[in-house]
């Protein structure tokens, strides 16, 4: 199994999720002009209705207002039914 550095940043506005391989950038070189970190893609909603991978997940809950969505825009493959959703598309 290789051994990798995860950092997560839950932050206020995005979360994001990096990884690197251990001892990867040469010496002196800053890790991200070496290409060594790299972010994982989260799967969410992008727009009502579609899901794509990308790198930042907003750190917000979307409430919309009755009506304003049709039943399952905010419906992700992987769950069941919910009435709110924390995606890009919020």
């Amino acid at each position: 199994m290789t051994p990798y550095l995860v950092s997560i940043d839950l932050g206020t506005t995005n979360t994001v999720l990096a990884y690197a391989a251990p001892g990867g950038a040469p010496p002196g070189a800053h890790p991200t002009e070496a290409g060594v970190i790299s972010l994982f893609t989260i799967e969410q909603l992008v727009a009502p209705g579609e899901v794509a991978g990308q790198p930042l997940l907003p750190s917000n809950r979307y409430h919309p207002a009755e009506g304003e969505l049709a039943a399952g825009e905010l419906q992700l493959p992987w769950l069941l039914p919910d009435v709110a959703g924390v995606a890009q598309v919020a």
